[in-house]
């Protein structure tokens, strides 16, 4: 299975998580980055951009010529959305004919913003429905208990995609 692990990673959080995935699905791995971000007043756009839902102008990395089976795409739970990155790569990279799957990392502790209202926006912004989706909490990621959550999504997605399932 020929499979991508695309991100967007603005505390490195999400980053660890990627690479954990990659390592076990035998993945490549691509970064979204987002330039405008990391200029002087980045901050104050990145809260302006999730409030007003804008999308910024992204870099994607991906291979040009390149044919995946799998592409899992995450990244980082702002207000308890999707970062703004996220979505514009959701709605800017064609997928092809690969199976689609999501993830995101967040803190996830409060009732009133559950991160599985950034999962369903994810979900919304692209016109493929993932087969499969996973919330990385920050205390996993910093106990790194983020990597056995990482093999447990890998070896789901690979079942849904095995010939059997």
């Amino acid at each position: 299975m020929n499979s991508l692990v695309l991100y967007y990673s603005n505390t490195g959080n999400t980053q660890k998580v990627a690479q954990a995935l990659a390592v076990e699905l035998g993945a490549d791995l691509a970064e979204v980055t987002c330039d405008q971000y990391l200029s002087m007043p980045g901050r104050l756009l990145m809260a302006l951009d999730v409030f007003t839902r804008r999308k910024p102008r992204i870099n994607v990395l991906v291979p040009h010529d390149a044919e995946y089976d799998l592409v899992v795409i995450g990244g980082p739970v702002w207000a308890a959305r999707p970062a703004p990155p996220l979505v514009a790569a959701l709605e800017s990279v064609s997928f092809g004919r690969a199976a689609l799957a999501h993830f995101v990392t967040c803190n996830g502790t409060s009732p009133k913003w559950p991160p599985e209202r950034a999962i369903a926006e994810m979900e919304s912004s692209s016109d493929m429905v993932p087969i499969a989706t996973h919330i990385f909490r920050e205390a996993g990621i910093g106990s790194g208990a983020y990597r056995a959550e990482a093999a447990g999504f890998a070896a789901e997605l690979q079942a849904a995609l095995s010939p059997a399932a």
